[in-house]
């Protein structure tokens, strides 16, 4: 499954890419994250809930400062990416995902959004 999904930030692309290449703001807007932790070498260790159970996990995470974008994977094939644009007197966010898997739903990923975008406002 492929999800894409784009939304208007009132902030600047700066303040943006800030708030999702910092990695410890992951679990404040991804709802099953619970925690992450750098592993080192371009690695997180992730810990989750999904359905009620605990896990426990690593994905790759690298941030392109240049680009403005941060990609992501893991060895279940659960990838991504999220890039910032200027869009008038804000920012444009983009957020892709490919899943091996039915999980994920267009609205769960337009509410990750969302949140990114409450977040970032909130801090401007």
């Amino acid at each position: 499954m492929q999800h894409e999904h784009t939304e208007h930030v009132a902030a600047t692309p700066d303040a943006v890419y800030g708030a999702i290449a910092d990695i410890s703001n992951l679990p404040r807007f991804v709802p099953q994250m619970t925690a992450v932790r750098s592993a080192g070498d371009g690695h997180v260790e992730v810990d989750a809930r999904y359905g009620g159970h605990e896990q426990h996990g690593e994905a790759s995470f690298a941030a392109d400062d240049e680009q403005r974008r941060v990609q992501w994977s893991s060895p279940s094939g659960y990838h991504g990416w999220m890039k910032v644009d200027p869009d008038g007197d804000g920012s444009r966010l983009t957020l892709f995902l490919k899943t091996t898997h039915d999980a994920e739903r267009d609205h769960d990923i337009a509410a990750t959004l969302d949140a990114i975008r409450m977040l970032v406002e909130a801090q401007v």
